[in-house]
Protein backbone atom coordinates (compact mmCIF):
# COMPACT_ATOMS: atom_id res chain seq x y z
CA UNK A 1 0.00 0.00 0.00
CA UNK A 2 1.57 3.22 -0.93
CA UNK A 3 0.38 6.37 1.36
CA UNK A 4 1.23 9.28 3.27
CA UNK A 5 3.24 9.46 6.68
CA UNK A 6 1.14 8.62 9.91
CA UNK A 7 2.74 9.30 13.10
CA UNK A 8 4.48 6.46 14.47
CA UNK A 9 5.71 5.58 10.97
CA UNK A 10 9.34 7.17 11.94
CA UNK A 11 10.37 4.22 13.99
CA UNK A 12 10.12 2.37 10.45
CA UNK A 13 11.62 4.81 8.65
CA UNK A 14 14.85 4.47 10.59
CA UNK A 15 15.04 1.00 10.55
CA UNK A 16 14.85 0.90 6.63
CA UNK A 17 17.28 3.88 5.95
CA UNK A 18 19.60 1.80 8.18
CA UNK A 19 19.09 -1.01 6.54
CA UNK A 20 19.62 0.57 2.81
CA UNK A 21 22.18 2.91 3.77
CA UNK A 22 24.42 0.93 6.13
CA UNK A 23 24.15 4.25 9.28
CA UNK A 24 21.67 4.80 11.70
CA UNK A 25 19.86 7.64 12.58
CA UNK A 26 18.58 9.25 16.03
CA UNK A 27 15.03 10.15 16.47
CA UNK A 28 16.51 13.74 17.57
CA UNK A 29 17.83 13.95 14.01
CA UNK A 30 14.66 12.41 12.13
CA UNK A 31 12.51 14.84 13.50
CA UNK A 32 14.90 18.04 13.06
CA UNK A 33 15.27 16.77 8.94
CA UNK A 34 11.34 16.12 8.65
CA UNK A 35 10.22 18.34 10.94
CA UNK A 36 11.86 21.62 10.59
CA UNK A 37 14.28 21.38 7.92
CA UNK A 38 13.56 23.91 7.53
CA UNK A 39 10.08 24.48 6.81
CA UNK A 40 8.41 21.02 7.29
CA UNK A 41 7.86 17.79 5.08
CA UNK A 42 5.95 15.49 2.98
CA UNK A 43 6.43 12.08 2.95
CA UNK A 44 5.26 9.06 1.35
CA UNK A 45 5.62 5.48 2.61
CA UNK A 46 4.90 2.03 0.75
CA UNK A 47 3.73 -0.64 3.61
CA UNK A 48 3.81 -3.90 2.98
CA UNK A 49 2.06 -6.41 6.44
CA UNK A 50 2.73 -3.51 8.98
CA UNK A 51 6.25 -2.83 7.41
CA UNK A 52 7.42 -0.06 5.74
CA UNK A 53 9.57 -1.26 2.89
CA UNK A 54 9.64 2.25 0.42
CA UNK A 55 9.64 5.78 1.39
CA UNK A 56 10.44 9.43 -0.52
CA UNK A 57 9.81 12.72 0.62
CA UNK A 58 10.69 16.24 -0.07
CA UNK A 59 11.65 19.14 2.22
CA UNK A 60 9.95 22.28 1.86
CA UNK A 61 12.17 25.07 1.46
CA UNK A 62 10.80 29.04 0.86
CA UNK A 63 12.85 30.30 -1.54
CA UNK A 64 13.23 33.81 -3.50
CA UNK A 65 14.31 35.15 -6.66
CA UNK A 66 14.11 39.15 -7.13
CA UNK A 67 11.29 39.38 -4.53
CA UNK A 68 9.47 36.77 -6.02
CA UNK A 69 8.48 33.82 -3.38
CA UNK A 70 8.64 30.14 -4.85
CA UNK A 71 7.85 27.06 -3.19
CA UNK A 72 10.84 24.39 -3.25
CA UNK A 73 11.21 20.42 -2.28
CA UNK A 74 14.48 19.15 -1.67
CA UNK A 75 13.75 15.34 -2.90
CA UNK A 76 15.15 13.11 -0.57
CA UNK A 77 16.22 9.90 1.26
CA UNK A 78 14.32 7.98 -1.32
CA UNK A 79 14.84 3.87 -0.81
CA UNK A 80 13.26 0.80 -1.37
CA UNK A 81 14.24 -2.07 0.71
CA UNK A 82 16.32 -4.86 -1.06
CA UNK A 83 13.85 -7.73 0.09
CA UNK A 84 11.30 -5.97 -1.96
CA UNK A 85 13.29 -4.70 -4.99
CA UNK A 86 11.79 -5.23 -8.48
CA UNK A 87 7.78 -4.98 -7.39
CA UNK A 88 7.65 -1.47 -8.89
CA UNK A 89 8.22 0.28 -5.41
CA UNK A 90 10.08 3.06 -6.70
CA UNK A 91 8.20 3.90 -9.36
CA UNK A 92 4.74 4.05 -7.04
CA UNK A 93 6.48 5.93 -4.07
CA UNK A 94 8.48 8.22 -6.59
CA UNK A 95 4.88 8.67 -8.80
CA UNK A 96 3.19 9.59 -5.40
CA UNK A 97 5.33 12.48 -4.61
CA UNK A 98 5.04 13.81 -7.56
CA UNK A 99 1.95 13.86 -7.04
CA UNK A 100 1.70 15.67 -3.75
CA UNK A 101 4.36 17.94 -5.48
CA UNK A 102 1.52 19.40 -7.77
CA UNK A 103 -1.29 19.12 -4.42
CA UNK A 104 0.26 21.21 -2.40
CA UNK A 105 1.58 23.47 -5.27
CA UNK A 106 4.99 22.92 -5.72
CA UNK A 107 7.18 25.37 -7.54
CA UNK A 108 10.08 23.21 -8.22
CA UNK A 109 11.20 20.12 -6.89
CA UNK A 110 15.24 19.54 -6.80
CA UNK A 111 18.12 17.25 -5.45
CA UNK A 112 21.28 15.45 -5.64
CA UNK A 113 21.00 12.36 -6.32
CA UNK A 114 23.84 9.60 -7.44
CA UNK A 115 23.81 8.48 -10.92
CA UNK A 116 21.73 5.23 -10.88
CA UNK A 117 18.84 7.28 -9.00
CA UNK A 118 19.29 10.31 -10.95
CA UNK A 119 18.30 8.25 -14.35
CA UNK A 120 15.30 6.60 -12.28
CA UNK A 121 14.39 10.10 -11.24
CA UNK A 122 14.61 11.48 -15.04
CA UNK A 123 12.41 8.73 -15.87
CA UNK A 124 9.73 8.75 -13.85
CA UNK A 125 9.44 12.50 -12.71
CA UNK A 126 10.43 14.02 -16.32
CA UNK A 127 13.57 15.83 -14.18
CA UNK A 128 15.86 17.81 -15.61
CA UNK A 129 19.55 17.93 -15.24
CA UNK A 130 21.30 20.81 -14.82
CA UNK A 131 24.60 19.40 -14.26
CA UNK A 132 27.24 19.31 -11.72
CA UNK A 133 28.21 21.28 -9.16
CA UNK A 134 31.78 22.29 -8.66
CA UNK A 135 33.70 21.57 -5.29
CA UNK A 136 37.02 23.84 -4.06
CA UNK A 137 39.69 22.81 -1.65
CA UNK A 138 42.06 25.06 -0.36
CA UNK A 139 44.94 23.47 1.76
CA UNK A 140 46.21 25.81 4.85
CA UNK A 141 48.63 22.47 5.85
CA UNK A 142 49.82 20.68 3.08
CA UNK A 143 52.30 18.68 5.49
CA UNK A 144 49.11 17.01 7.35
CA UNK A 145 47.78 16.33 4.30
CA UNK A 146 50.74 14.40 2.83
CA UNK A 147 51.92 12.75 6.29
CA UNK A 148 48.40 11.39 6.28
CA UNK A 149 49.14 9.38 3.27
CA UNK A 150 52.77 8.63 3.42
CA UNK A 151 53.20 7.57 7.36
CA UNK A 152 57.30 8.74 7.29
CA UNK A 153 56.88 12.13 6.50
CA UNK A 154 54.90 12.61 9.71
CA UNK A 155 58.46 13.56 11.00
CA UNK A 156 58.52 16.72 9.09
CA UNK A 157 54.68 17.37 8.96
CA UNK A 158 55.54 20.67 11.35
CA UNK A 159 58.28 21.76 8.88
CA UNK A 160 56.49 21.49 5.47
CA UNK A 161 53.59 23.38 6.89
CA UNK A 162 55.96 26.32 7.74
CA UNK A 163 57.36 25.92 4.70
CA UNK A 164 53.60 25.93 2.52
CA UNK A 165 52.18 28.50 4.92
CA UNK A 166 52.85 31.03 2.57
CA UNK A 167 49.93 30.13 0.36
CA UNK A 168 47.23 31.27 3.29
CA UNK A 169 46.49 34.67 2.48
CA UNK A 170 48.27 36.87 4.91
CA UNK A 171 45.79 40.00 4.71
CA UNK A 172 41.82 40.62 4.59
CA UNK A 173 40.31 43.63 5.56
CA UNK A 174 37.21 41.10 7.29
CA UNK A 175 37.37 39.43 10.61
CA UNK A 176 35.05 36.65 11.93
CA UNK A 177 33.12 37.20 14.78
CA UNK A 178 30.34 35.00 16.51
CA UNK A 179 27.10 35.10 15.59
CA UNK A 180 25.52 34.24 18.73
CA UNK A 181 22.43 36.06 20.04
CA UNK A 182 22.32 38.19 16.83
CA UNK A 183 20.33 36.62 14.52
CA UNK A 184 18.50 39.90 13.65
CA UNK A 185 22.26 40.78 12.22
CA UNK A 186 21.93 37.73 9.72
CA UNK A 187 18.31 38.80 8.93
CA UNK A 188 19.50 42.49 8.16
CA UNK A 189 21.90 41.17 5.80
CA UNK A 190 19.75 38.48 4.07
CA UNK A 191 17.31 41.00 3.22
CA UNK A 192 19.72 43.66 2.24
CA UNK A 193 21.92 41.28 -0.23
CA UNK A 194 19.36 38.74 -1.69
CA UNK A 195 17.99 40.68 -4.96
CA UNK A 196 21.76 40.39 -6.05
CA UNK A 197 21.63 36.38 -6.32
CA UNK A 198 19.26 33.99 -8.59
CA UNK A 199 17.17 31.65 -7.36
CA UNK A 200 18.06 30.36 -3.51
CA UNK A 201 16.82 29.42 -0.59
CA UNK A 202 15.46 32.05 2.08
CA UNK A 203 18.22 32.48 4.24
CA UNK A 204 16.70 34.60 6.94
CA UNK A 205 17.18 34.54 10.48
CA UNK A 206 14.35 31.65 11.11
CA UNK A 207 16.20 29.57 8.47
CA UNK A 208 19.75 30.49 10.10
CA UNK A 209 17.91 28.75 13.32
CA UNK A 210 16.24 25.94 12.22
CA UNK A 211 19.00 24.63 9.50
CA UNK A 212 21.95 25.22 11.49
CA UNK A 213 21.76 26.08 14.94
CA UNK A 214 18.78 23.47 15.90
CA UNK A 215 20.80 20.60 14.28
CA UNK A 216 20.45 18.14 17.02
CA UNK A 217 24.16 16.13 16.13
CA UNK A 218 26.17 18.63 14.28
CA UNK A 219 27.72 21.58 15.69
CA UNK A 220 27.97 24.19 12.83
CA UNK A 221 29.67 27.41 13.70
CA UNK A 222 27.55 30.93 12.33
CA UNK A 223 29.82 33.88 12.15
CA UNK A 224 29.33 37.70 11.16
CA UNK A 225 32.01 38.68 8.53
CA UNK A 226 32.73 42.21 9.80
CA UNK A 227 34.30 45.30 8.50
CA UNK A 228 35.64 48.45 10.77
CA UNK A 229 33.07 46.47 13.26
CA UNK A 230 30.41 46.57 10.73
CA UNK A 231 28.96 43.08 9.35
CA UNK A 232 28.78 43.13 5.64
CA UNK A 233 28.33 39.24 5.49
CA UNK A 234 28.15 35.96 7.47
CA UNK A 235 28.88 32.45 7.10
CA UNK A 236 28.13 29.01 8.38
CA UNK A 237 31.57 26.82 8.97
CA UNK A 238 31.45 22.77 10.01
CA UNK A 239 34.69 21.34 11.03
CA UNK A 240 35.63 17.60 11.08
CA UNK A 241 38.71 15.23 11.87
CA UNK A 242 38.64 12.42 9.26
CA UNK A 243 39.38 8.99 10.51
CA UNK A 244 43.26 10.01 8.92
CA UNK A 245 43.47 12.43 11.25
CA UNK A 246 42.87 15.41 8.97
CA UNK A 247 40.75 17.99 10.19
CA UNK A 248 38.50 20.07 7.27
CA UNK A 249 36.21 23.01 7.31
CA UNK A 250 33.34 23.09 5.11
CA UNK A 251 32.27 26.29 4.25
CA UNK A 252 28.09 25.34 4.55
CA UNK A 253 26.86 28.77 3.60
CA UNK A 254 28.96 32.23 3.17
CA UNK A 255 26.29 35.36 2.61
CA UNK A 256 26.60 39.21 1.84
CA UNK A 257 27.34 40.62 -1.52
CA UNK A 258 27.46 38.89 -4.61
CA UNK A 259 30.72 40.53 -5.52
CA UNK A 260 33.78 38.90 -6.36
CA UNK A 261 36.34 41.05 -4.32
CA UNK A 262 34.47 40.99 -1.47
CA UNK A 263 33.67 37.55 -1.33
CA UNK A 264 37.42 37.04 -2.13
CA UNK A 265 38.50 38.53 0.74
CA UNK A 266 35.86 37.24 3.04
CA UNK A 267 37.19 33.80 2.28
CA UNK A 268 40.01 34.97 2.62
CA UNK A 269 39.55 36.04 6.35
CA UNK A 270 37.94 32.36 6.46
CA UNK A 271 41.08 30.98 5.68
CA UNK A 272 43.20 32.60 7.98
CA UNK A 273 40.74 32.23 10.70
CA UNK A 274 40.00 28.22 10.80
CA UNK A 275 42.78 26.07 12.69
CA UNK A 276 41.59 23.31 9.52
CA UNK A 277 43.85 21.22 7.81
CA UNK A 278 41.99 22.19 4.47
CA UNK A 279 38.30 23.85 3.44
CA UNK A 280 36.02 22.86 0.87
CA UNK A 281 33.12 25.43 -0.58
CA UNK A 282 30.51 25.14 -3.54
CA UNK A 283 30.07 27.62 -6.78
CA UNK A 284 27.97 27.52 -9.65
CA UNK A 285 29.73 27.52 -12.40
CA UNK A 286 30.95 31.27 -13.62
CA UNK A 287 28.89 32.62 -10.35
CA UNK A 288 31.07 35.75 -8.46
CA UNK A 289 31.86 32.79 -6.08
CA UNK A 290 33.28 30.75 -8.28
CA UNK A 291 36.18 33.05 -9.48
CA UNK A 292 36.49 34.72 -5.77
CA UNK A 293 37.35 30.85 -4.57
CA UNK A 294 40.46 31.14 -7.62
CA UNK A 295 41.23 34.53 -6.11
CA UNK A 296 40.95 33.16 -2.30
CA UNK A 297 44.04 30.11 -3.45
CA UNK A 298 41.20 27.59 -3.81
CA UNK A 299 41.19 25.04 -6.45
CA UNK A 300 38.18 23.57 -8.30
CA UNK A 301 38.80 19.72 -7.39
CA UNK A 302 35.71 17.96 -8.63
CA UNK A 303 31.93 18.13 -9.81
CA UNK A 304 30.86 15.46 -7.53
CA UNK A 305 27.03 16.83 -7.41
CA UNK A 306 24.40 16.51 -9.80
CA UNK A 307 21.70 19.09 -9.81
CA UNK A 308 18.50 17.92 -11.16
CA UNK A 309 14.80 19.89 -10.96
CA UNK A 310 11.61 19.27 -12.17
CA UNK A 311 9.76 22.49 -12.84
CA UNK A 312 6.21 22.53 -12.19
CA UNK A 313 5.94 26.16 -12.95
CA UNK A 314 6.52 25.47 -17.14
CA UNK A 315 8.76 29.05 -17.74
CA UNK A 316 11.64 27.40 -18.33
CA UNK A 317 13.62 30.55 -15.75
CA UNK A 318 15.32 27.54 -13.97
CA UNK A 319 16.62 25.85 -16.55
CA UNK A 320 20.30 26.88 -16.42
CA UNK A 321 22.37 26.18 -13.67
CA UNK A 322 23.72 30.35 -13.65
CA UNK A 323 19.91 30.26 -12.73
CA UNK A 324 20.23 29.08 -8.81
CA UNK A 325 22.48 30.03 -6.06
CA UNK A 326 23.76 26.73 -4.32
CA UNK A 327 25.84 26.01 -1.64
CA UNK A 328 26.41 22.49 0.83
CA UNK A 329 23.36 24.08 2.60
CA UNK A 330 20.78 23.37 -0.08
CA UNK A 331 21.68 20.01 1.30
CA UNK A 332 20.56 18.19 3.57
CA UNK A 333 23.37 16.00 4.67
CA UNK A 334 25.83 18.74 5.09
Amino acid sequence: MIRLYQPGDEIGINALYEKVFGKKRSLAEWQWKFESFPESSTIVVSEEDGFINGHAAFLKVTSRQQGTELLLGERVDIMVDPDFQGRGIYKQIVSRMIQECETEGLDILYGFPAETAKQVFMKIAGGKDLGNVPRFLAVNKPGALLASKVGKLRAIQSPLDKVFSISVPKKSTHQLRELGDRLPVAEMLYNRFENQYPLHAKRNGGYIQRRFLDHPTKNYQVYTLEQNGYAEGYCVLHEETKANGVTFTTIVDLFGPNDEAIIADQLKAIRRFTKADALNCWAVPDSPRYRALKKAGFFHINSPMPFVIKDFTGTGSYDELADWHLSQSDVDSY
